[in-house]
């Protein structure tokens, strides 16, 4: 039903390239209308012949009826948005689908849209005296209740091993940095390196993990340094080919993600993007997407995440993975039905031939005018001629937009 109301809407919208055209029929109507009673005007006070004077007239308003510069567009939207939809790509409105056109550089979360979205837990690294089960239990127990990706990995880590979890009290998460809570009556944190060194954590000297490629859960029991638990999330298969098609179409990719910049540039030089941001909260993503903005260029943005959402409504154009966040997919301006970074591509490719199509047809809908109206004006076309080439004139359209069936999702 969602899919159904998204095609729907966008079939019903109209696209800021229609606002042009109706501003061009609002000029163009009067214009013809006038040129439609200086023929009648003229014909009759030079010929003579009211007659001959009527029959002109009533050829120039024929064949300058805006029917095809009215369905140039809409028509054009229809089908795209349609072979979208069957492509896997949900357009939301028609606005949409034109932006995507002007996509100069797109900004894209790492967790779930580069990668599978699938952590799982690659190595321990607890304290001296303190066996990894006991780091993985307390950790697990306490991030029970969390939604995130790294915490999901966690627990089920914990419970594939068997670990009997405690319930936790008094949780609080700081989002995008960690949570803190009582364990067995004891003060449990767990979250980014950097941010238990904030709460006063002393950190151990030796960092094995900052040049490692995974992401970190730092623990601390009481104030003091428990240990840490890496998270690995493999690159997910598509997102190198993705990567090389987005650069290939001219758009540049950049990176943002919470992890730390060893974790970042490994997963970027994986995935082929040349540029990232590490270390950036929530509200630093919509930041981020501002800055880019700021360079003068046409900024989209990929995610999945309810932590992408502000990021999503900032950026010029935005695009949310299928199996993301209702939120998330709320806040986009297209949805990505597959899990597939390679929908940004389709959807680029997409607007471009939707809009190809729109201006092609906005060409035929005013050479038929061009042409016909001096004719009509002159005395050389006949009304049924010109009723019958303005027919032509909107079939032309059609069909025109109609050959937009042929295009199919890139291999």
């Amino acid at each position: 039903a969602g899919i159904i109301r998204l095609v729907e809407q966008a079939q019903g919208s109209k696209a800021p390239v229609q606002r042009l055209a109706d501003r061009i029929a609002a000029i163009f109507v009067p214009v013809v209308t006038g040129i439609a009673l200086l023929t009648f005007i003229a014909w009759w006070w030079f010929a003579g012949d009211f007659t001959q004077a009527m029959v002109n007239a009533v050829a120039v308003l024929v064949i300058a009826c805006p029917c095809a510069l009215g369905l140039a567009t809409p028509t054009a939207i229809m089908v795209g948005t349609g072979q979208g939809a069957r492509a896997g790509v949900l357009i939301r409105n028609a606005q949409a689908l034109e932006l995507a056109e002007q996509l100069q550089v797109l900004a894209v979360d790492k967790t779930g849209t580069l990668t599978e979205g699938r952590p799982a837990i690659a190595d321990f690294l607890p304290a001296a005296g303190l066996a990894a089960p006991e780091l993985l239990r307390l950790t697990a127990s306490l991030e029970q209740g969390a939604t995130h990706p790294l915490a999901a990995a966690i627990v089920q880590r914990a419970k594939t091993d068997g670990l009997s979890l405690s319930l936790p009290q008094g949780v609080v998460v700081t989002a995008g940095r960690g949570l803190a809570g009582t364990v067995d009556g004891q003060a449990i944190m767990a979250g980014a390196p950097a941010w238990l060194d904030e709460q006063g954590v002393a950190l151990p000297e030796s960092q094995p993990w900052r040049h490692a490629a995974y992401s970190v859960v730092a623990v601390a029991r009481d104030g003091v340094w428990l240990g840490a638990i890496g998270i690995a999330d493999p690159l997910r298969s598509s997102s190198r080919d993705a990567v090389a098609r987005l650069r290939k179409a001219g758009i540049d990719v950049v990176m943002l993600t919470g992890d730390n910049a060893e974790t970042a540039a490994v997963i970027a030089r994986e995935a082929g993007v040349g540029r990232y941001e590490a270390g950036v909260r929530p509200e630093g993503k919509a930041a981020a997407i501002t800055r880019l903005k700021a360079e003068g260029k046409f900024v989209g943005m990929a995610g999945d995440g309810i932590n992408d959402a502000p990021a999503l409504a900032a950026a010029d154009v935005s695009f949310a993975m299928g199996a993301g966040t209702g939120v998330a997919m709320e806040a986009a301006d297209i949805t990505l039905m597959r899990n597939d970074l390679r929908g940004v591509v389709d959807a680029v490719d997409l607007s471009r031939a939707t809009l190809a199509k729109i201006r092609q047809n906005l060409f035929w809908a005013f050479i038929y005018n061009v042409l016909g109206i001096p004719a009509a004006a002159l005395g050389l076309l006949n009304p049924v001629i010109a009723g019958a080439a303005m027919a032509m004139s909107s079939v032309s359209v059609v069909s025109n937009s109609l050959l937009l069936r042929r295009w199919k999702p890139k291999e």
